[in-house]
């Protein structure tokens, strides 16, 4: 397929997560019981005029088609209700193309994780989540071990067709791998999350009490990561890691059409990763909006507490 004739350029949030779980309750919480989540997806992604959307897995076990696997849940639960009007085409195992004929919209779907490493970060035992290990982030496959050392990580991804990217990087409360590693592994990745949508917060760092937990949250860590980007010359793309259907792609990166090949999904994950690499692309970075941060988080606080008796 030519896409430069359907569309100049593809804008791509690589860093998505939908709704906060694919669990029926999650999904209740969050208002989207009963829809098709593949149809929502792509409405959301059409609205914003994306054309490439990596569905990001997020859990300690991702069996194949469970829940946890986003990707190929999506493609095994939805398709049978999907609009007639939605075309749906397997590229392969962890790509695949939504076309949306009559209003001449295409979209890329790509299979990604948020792997959890071995590796303790900064433990954060209140407030939003617990977490005390290092994530990174993976666009083409959901099936990375978990909970293996950092570096083995890093360098597996590295040597396989997929892109790794250091996620979030210098929030460290939240699972960032904080400047030492980065310096570290920084040969071995493809590229590091400049610009998270979520890190919001500027002046509530001064409130008392709120004003700490929110800290960890600050927007000065997007540019500090950028600015590290910049001092030794690695590509740094920016991402929504959005948690609710309506917020992908609220930042994003842009590229001409022409430099990727959707042949097969081999040459569209080499030249995808080509753009990537020789940072042949525009990032377009925003924040998740006040309100709707607070909808989400506090729905995920809550939730977890009703579901585990604990914030998580």
């Amino acid at each position: 397929m030519n896409l430069s004739r359907v569309m100049p350029t593809i804008k791509a949030d690589l860093h998505y997560h939908g709704p906060i779980g694919f669990q029926p309750y999650w999904l209740k919480v969050q208002g989207y019981e009963g829809k098709n989540l593949l149809k929502e997806i792509a409405d959301a992604c059409f609205r914003r005029n994306l054309g490439i959307c990596a569905i990001t897995s997020d859990e300690d076990e991702i069996p194949k088609n469970s829940l946890h696997d986003r990707f190929n849940w999506l493609k095994e639960n939805c398709l049978k209700t999907l609009p007639r009007e939605y075309k749906f085409y397997s590229i392969g195992d962890n790509t695949a193309l939504i076309e949306l004929y009559k209003k001449n919209k295409k979209l890329f779907l790509i299979n990604g994780q948020t792997v959890r490493t071995k590796e303790k970060g900064v433990t954060q035992t209140s407030g939003l989540t617990k977490r005390g290990f290092i994530d990174y982030l993976v666009v083409g496959s959901n099936q990375i071990p978990n909970h293996k050392p950092l570096e083995e990580t890093v360098k597996r991804v590295y040597e396989a067709e997929f892109i790794g990217i250091a996620e979030h990087a210098l929030c460290e409360a939240h699972g960032g791998m904080g400047r030492e590693n980065l310096e570290r592994l920084l040969p071995y990745m493809h590229a590091i999350e400049g610009h998270n949508s979520q890190l919001r917060f500027n002046w509530l760092r001064f409130l008392p009490k709120i004003g700490k937990e929110f800290a960890k949250y600050q927007r000065k860590l997007n540019r500090e990561i950028q600015q590290f980007a910049k001092d030794y010359d690695k590509p740094w793309i920016a991402n929504s890691d959005g948690h609710r259907i309506e917020d992908v792609g609220i930042s994003y990166n842009e590229f001409d059409a022409a430099l990727l090949d959707d042949s097969s999904e081999e040459k569209f994950m080499r030249t995808f990763k080509d753009v990537i690499v020789t940072k042949k692309f525009t990032q377009h970075c925003d924040y998740q909006g006040f309100f709707s941060w607070f909808d989400w988080t506090l729905k995920l606080k809550f939730g977890y507490k009703k579901v585990t008796g604990e914030l998580q």
